[in-house]
Protein backbone atom coordinates (compact mmCIF):
# COMPACT_ATOMS: atom_id res chain seq x y z
CA UNK A 1 0.00 0.00 0.00
CA UNK A 2 1.30 3.59 -0.86
CA UNK A 3 1.74 5.65 1.89
CA UNK A 4 0.39 9.42 1.59
CA UNK A 5 2.94 10.96 2.13
CA UNK A 6 6.34 10.98 1.15
CA UNK A 7 8.90 13.01 3.14
CA UNK A 8 12.52 13.05 2.11
CA UNK A 9 15.12 14.46 4.99
CA UNK A 10 18.67 14.77 3.66
CA UNK A 11 21.45 13.92 5.96
CA UNK A 12 24.66 15.19 5.71
CA UNK A 13 27.13 14.54 8.53
CA UNK A 14 24.28 14.65 11.20
CA UNK A 15 24.90 11.82 13.59
CA UNK A 16 24.31 14.19 16.24
CA UNK A 17 20.52 14.78 14.89
CA UNK A 18 19.79 11.97 12.57
CA UNK A 19 17.83 10.13 15.32
CA UNK A 20 16.02 13.00 17.05
CA UNK A 21 14.78 13.82 14.11
CA UNK A 22 13.58 10.28 12.30
CA UNK A 23 11.86 9.30 15.91
CA UNK A 24 10.28 12.44 16.20
CA UNK A 25 8.75 12.71 12.70
CA UNK A 26 7.59 9.24 12.68
CA UNK A 27 6.17 9.59 16.29
CA UNK A 28 4.15 12.68 14.96
CA UNK A 29 3.11 11.08 11.82
CA UNK A 30 1.65 8.60 13.83
CA UNK A 31 0.12 10.85 16.58
CA UNK A 32 -1.53 12.25 13.35
CA UNK A 33 -2.89 9.39 11.75
CA UNK A 34 -1.00 10.30 8.72
CA UNK A 35 0.00 7.44 6.33
CA UNK A 36 4.11 8.10 5.23
CA UNK A 37 7.13 7.30 4.40
CA UNK A 38 10.58 9.22 5.30
CA UNK A 39 13.22 8.86 2.78
CA UNK A 40 16.33 9.23 4.68
CA UNK A 41 19.37 10.42 2.50
CA UNK A 42 22.66 9.76 3.25
CA UNK A 43 24.11 12.81 1.27
CA UNK A 44 27.55 11.71 1.04
CA UNK A 45 28.30 11.81 4.68
CA UNK A 46 31.47 10.12 6.13
CA UNK A 47 30.83 10.27 10.11
CA UNK A 48 27.63 7.89 11.39
CA UNK A 49 24.96 9.00 9.87
CA UNK A 50 24.56 6.41 7.50
CA UNK A 51 25.01 3.28 10.61
CA UNK A 52 22.39 5.27 12.16
CA UNK A 53 20.07 5.32 9.62
CA UNK A 54 20.34 2.13 9.08
CA UNK A 55 19.65 0.99 12.24
CA UNK A 56 16.58 3.04 12.67
CA UNK A 57 14.96 2.18 9.28
CA UNK A 58 15.37 -1.86 10.72
CA UNK A 59 13.13 -1.18 13.30
CA UNK A 60 10.95 1.18 11.67
CA UNK A 61 9.54 0.14 7.89
CA UNK A 62 8.77 3.51 7.09
CA UNK A 63 11.83 4.81 7.28
CA UNK A 64 13.95 3.99 3.67
CA UNK A 65 17.79 4.81 2.71
CA UNK A 66 18.87 6.06 -0.24
CA UNK A 67 23.36 6.47 -0.31
CA UNK A 68 24.52 9.47 -2.32
CA UNK A 69 27.90 8.30 -2.26
CA UNK A 70 29.79 11.75 -2.93
CA UNK A 71 27.91 15.36 -1.72
CA UNK A 72 27.30 17.37 -4.53
CA UNK A 73 24.81 19.25 -3.41
CA UNK A 74 22.12 19.93 -0.63
CA UNK A 75 19.64 20.15 -3.64
CA UNK A 76 20.95 17.19 -5.06
CA UNK A 77 20.90 15.16 -2.06
CA UNK A 78 16.81 15.96 -1.88
CA UNK A 79 16.14 15.38 -5.76
CA UNK A 80 17.58 11.94 -5.22
CA UNK A 81 15.18 11.08 -2.53
CA UNK A 82 12.32 12.62 -4.43
CA UNK A 83 12.82 10.64 -7.38
CA UNK A 84 12.10 7.63 -5.12
CA UNK A 85 9.26 8.90 -3.57
CA UNK A 86 5.84 6.94 -4.00
CA UNK A 87 2.99 9.00 -2.32
CA UNK A 88 0.64 10.89 -3.24
CA UNK A 89 2.16 13.99 -1.84
CA UNK A 90 5.86 14.94 -1.18
CA UNK A 91 7.78 16.93 0.40
CA UNK A 92 11.06 17.30 2.30
CA UNK A 93 12.45 19.07 5.06
CA UNK A 94 16.19 19.52 7.00
CA UNK A 95 17.74 16.94 9.49
CA UNK A 96 19.02 19.64 11.80
CA UNK A 97 15.62 19.29 14.26
CA UNK A 98 15.33 23.26 14.41
CA UNK A 99 12.04 22.50 13.01
CA UNK A 100 9.20 20.43 15.31
CA UNK A 101 8.19 17.36 14.34
CA UNK A 102 4.81 18.43 15.19
CA UNK A 103 4.96 21.41 12.81
CA UNK A 104 5.85 18.90 9.80
CA UNK A 105 2.86 17.39 10.26
CA UNK A 106 0.58 20.40 10.81
CA UNK A 107 1.81 21.43 7.34
CA UNK A 108 0.82 18.39 5.92
CA UNK A 109 -2.58 19.17 7.72
CA UNK A 110 -2.90 22.51 6.11
CA UNK A 111 -2.23 21.40 2.97
CA UNK A 112 -4.26 18.25 2.46
CA UNK A 113 -7.34 20.23 4.33
CA UNK A 114 -7.31 23.10 2.06
CA UNK A 115 -6.73 21.63 -0.54
CA UNK A 116 -3.36 24.11 -1.81
CA UNK A 117 -0.83 23.18 -4.05
CA UNK A 118 1.87 23.53 -1.78
CA UNK A 119 2.36 24.42 2.01
CA UNK A 120 5.45 25.36 3.90
CA UNK A 121 6.81 27.11 7.53
CA UNK A 122 7.62 31.01 7.76
CA UNK A 123 10.15 30.81 10.25
CA UNK A 124 10.22 33.37 13.27
CA UNK A 125 11.88 33.81 16.62
CA UNK A 126 14.65 32.32 14.68
CA UNK A 127 18.03 32.79 16.77
CA UNK A 128 20.72 33.38 14.55
CA UNK A 129 23.78 36.34 13.91
CA UNK A 130 22.87 39.56 12.79
CA UNK A 131 24.97 38.91 9.93
CA UNK A 132 22.62 36.13 8.89
CA UNK A 133 19.32 38.38 9.36
CA UNK A 134 21.06 40.62 6.84
CA UNK A 135 21.67 37.92 4.46
CA UNK A 136 18.06 36.59 4.54
CA UNK A 137 16.59 40.36 4.24
CA UNK A 138 18.40 41.01 1.02
CA UNK A 139 17.69 37.75 -0.27
CA UNK A 140 14.14 37.78 0.21
CA UNK A 141 13.88 41.05 -0.59
CA UNK A 142 15.93 40.28 -3.87
CA UNK A 143 13.74 37.62 -4.75
CA UNK A 144 10.60 39.85 -4.41
CA UNK A 145 12.15 42.48 -6.63
CA UNK A 146 12.79 40.29 -9.55
CA UNK A 147 10.54 37.34 -9.54
CA UNK A 148 7.61 39.39 -7.50
CA UNK A 149 7.46 36.76 -5.25
CA UNK A 150 5.14 37.94 -1.60
CA UNK A 151 6.34 34.96 0.46
CA UNK A 152 8.67 36.05 3.09
CA UNK A 153 10.66 33.55 3.72
CA UNK A 154 11.55 31.22 0.58
CA UNK A 155 13.79 28.52 2.34
CA UNK A 156 11.92 27.90 5.06
CA UNK A 157 11.10 23.92 5.42
CA UNK A 158 9.21 21.20 5.07
CA UNK A 159 7.91 22.37 2.22
CA UNK A 160 5.51 19.98 1.20
CA UNK A 161 3.38 19.61 -2.45
CA UNK A 162 1.08 17.60 -4.31
CA UNK A 163 2.91 14.85 -6.59
CA UNK A 164 1.82 16.25 -9.61
CA UNK A 165 2.32 20.00 -8.62
CA UNK A 166 6.38 18.30 -7.73
CA UNK A 167 6.32 17.10 -11.36
CA UNK A 168 4.87 20.33 -12.98
CA UNK A 169 7.02 22.41 -11.34
CA UNK A 170 10.65 19.47 -12.21
CA UNK A 171 13.02 21.66 -10.48
CA UNK A 172 16.58 21.05 -11.22
CA UNK A 173 18.87 22.81 -9.23
CA UNK A 174 21.53 20.47 -7.09
CA UNK A 175 22.22 23.28 -5.09
CA UNK A 176 20.64 25.58 -2.30
CA UNK A 177 18.76 27.31 -5.16
CA UNK A 178 16.63 24.43 -5.17
CA UNK A 179 13.64 25.92 -2.34
CA UNK A 180 13.82 29.21 -4.67
CA UNK A 181 13.53 27.35 -7.66
CA UNK A 182 10.46 26.15 -6.53
CA UNK A 183 8.87 28.81 -5.22
CA UNK A 184 9.35 30.66 -8.40
CA UNK A 185 8.25 28.38 -10.68
CA UNK A 186 5.08 27.24 -8.49
CA UNK A 187 4.41 31.54 -8.43
CA UNK A 188 4.65 31.90 -11.98
CA UNK A 189 1.99 28.94 -12.52
CA UNK A 190 -0.38 30.93 -10.43
CA UNK A 191 -0.20 27.90 -7.32
CA UNK A 192 -1.98 28.08 -4.21
CA UNK A 193 1.05 28.44 -1.72
CA UNK A 194 0.47 28.59 2.06
CA UNK A 195 3.27 29.91 4.68
CA UNK A 196 2.38 28.51 8.44
CA UNK A 197 4.33 31.00 11.39
CA UNK A 198 6.57 28.17 13.34
CA UNK A 199 9.25 28.69 15.59
CA UNK A 200 12.61 28.14 14.64
CA UNK A 201 14.70 25.69 17.47
CA UNK A 202 18.20 26.57 17.89
CA UNK A 203 20.57 23.89 16.68
CA UNK A 204 21.57 22.05 19.54
CA UNK A 205 23.88 19.85 18.01
CA UNK A 206 26.19 19.75 14.58
CA UNK A 207 26.91 22.52 12.12
CA UNK A 208 24.66 24.52 10.18
CA UNK A 209 26.26 24.06 6.03
CA UNK A 210 25.17 27.52 5.14
CA UNK A 211 28.12 29.76 4.85
CA UNK A 212 29.59 33.04 3.03
CA UNK A 213 30.38 30.77 0.45
CA UNK A 214 26.36 29.92 -0.14
CA UNK A 215 25.22 33.71 -0.15
CA UNK A 216 27.48 33.93 -3.28
CA UNK A 217 26.16 30.91 -4.50
CA UNK A 218 22.74 32.20 -4.19
CA UNK A 219 23.67 35.43 -5.52
CA UNK A 220 24.74 34.12 -8.68
CA UNK A 221 22.08 32.04 -9.68
CA UNK A 222 19.15 34.52 -8.68
CA UNK A 223 20.90 36.69 -11.42
CA UNK A 224 21.60 33.59 -13.95
CA UNK A 225 17.95 32.39 -13.12
CA UNK A 226 16.89 36.11 -14.29
CA UNK A 227 18.78 36.02 -17.22
CA UNK A 228 17.82 32.79 -18.54
CA UNK A 229 13.63 33.99 -17.75
CA UNK A 230 14.39 36.71 -20.10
Amino acid sequence: MKPELSLVIPFYNEEGNVEQVLQELSKAFKKSKISYEIIAVNNGSWDKTPKIIDSLKQKNKNIRKIDVKKNIGYGFGILTGLKNAKGKYVGYGWGDAQIAAEDFAKVFLALKNNNLDICKVRRINREESIARKIQSTIYNKLLLFLFAITLTDINGCPKIMKKEVYEAINPQSRDWFLDAEIIIKASRKKYKILELPVISRKRQKGRSKVNFRTSFEFLKNILKYRMDLK
